[in-house]
């Protein structure tokens, strides 16, 4: 993703920048606040929370892709990383804005939202941007005190546009607003990050060893790499979870494999393997799916995980030579 070289103040609203008296300042700022504030509700019979609702988390995929990054946490996807900051069933406000704009918004409980996130929608509900409160995690996270209010957009869309966004992040959530002056959150830096979601999530470089070229295709290019084998053993880096490519029983480890994870609907994943392994055979049902086939280049099996409903599908693509 490209990072705008900007960055601004954080109460600096884009609004309220125009203002030069610093007095001027501070009231239209505590106007804006205040209107904000009579505009949100919170929404406390959601069925789900965010970070698990099917349509909030493709709206987040679609906008950010399998980029990486560090916010919340070092070198993960940052998709994941804005799901996790707005986990929270009992913390979710909605805001109706004026223009029929609105702002969806939750926290992570496990820091009372020094981590959250809200999304910005336009009145037809397409996602127009989102906004991550964070510590720039590479290596240490800044002090709660001193968050980073990160606001991805897409790159069709003026920084103006996510204004409410700015204004969101203001309001503290219950317990960060309750603590001491010393102690209570503020907002250090505002940057714009321009998102790059067509931008596939590994690189031909990630294939393993002798894994033929003739199963390419069966690698999808939106999804997270997890793990990959040559020769039956694990390849650097080691850090990134991934399952057994090899299955229980007497067979062969493969020799090569490459892991995946995809966050897409597992029915989706699942049709578009049927397409891809067109005449392999196919067994499971379920939360797990085996594909088998072969080609010039010998054996090979493709399996489809999907343990629950929050850490998407796990995809193995894995590979035995003929003798």
């Amino acid at each position: 993703m490209n990072t705008c070289i900007r960055r601004i103040l954080p109460l600096l609203s884009l609004c309220a920048a125009l203002v030069t008296s610093p007095f001027a300042l501070a009231q239209a700022q505590a106007a804006e606040d205040a209107a904000f504030v009579a505009a949100s509700v919170p929404v406390p019979s959601a069925p789900l929370r965010l970070s698990a609702h099917p349509e909030i988390r493709a709206d987040v995929f679609k906008l950010l892709g399998y980029a990486r990054g560090s916010y919340t946490q070092r070198n993960t996807l940052i998709a994941r990383q804005v799901l996790d900051s707005m986990q929270s069933l009992d913390d979710i406000t909605r805001t109706m804005l004026p223009d029929g704009r609105s702002v969806l918004a939750s926290i992570n409980p496990s820091g009372h939202g020094a981590q959250r996130a809200a999304l910005l929608f336009d009145p037809q509900r397409k996602l127009l941007a989102l906004a991550l409160v964070n510590g720039h995690c590479d290596p240490d996270c800044l002090p709660p005190t001193h968050a980073v209010l990160t606001l991805f957009l897409p790159p069709d869309l003026e920084d103006e546009m996510a204004a409410p966004l700015l204004i969101w992040a203001r309001q503290l959530p219950p317990m960060l607003a309750q603590a001491a002056p010393e102690q209570r959150q503020s907002i250090a830096v505002v940057e714009y990050i321009t998102t790059r979601p067509g931008r596939p999530g590994w690189h031909q470089r990630d294939v393993p060893p002798g894994f033929p070229a003739s199963l390419l295709h069966l690698l999808l290019p939106n999804a997270e790499l997890t793990g990959r084998s040559s020769g039956g053993k694990p390849i650097a880096p080691t850090n990134l979870a991934s399952l057994d490519a090899a299955e229980a029983g007497d067979q062969p480890m493969p020799a090569a494999s490459i892991s995946l994870r995809s966050y897409a609907d597992f029915h989706w994943v699942l049709n578009t393997y049927a397409k891809l392994a067109k005449g392999a055979q196919v067994q499971g049902h379920d939360d797990k799916v085996v594909f088998t086939g072969s080609d010039t280049s010998g054996r090979y099996t493709v399996t489809l995980r999907e343990p629950d409903k929050e850490n998407g599908v796990f995809i193995t693509v894995a590979s035995w030579r003929e003798k």
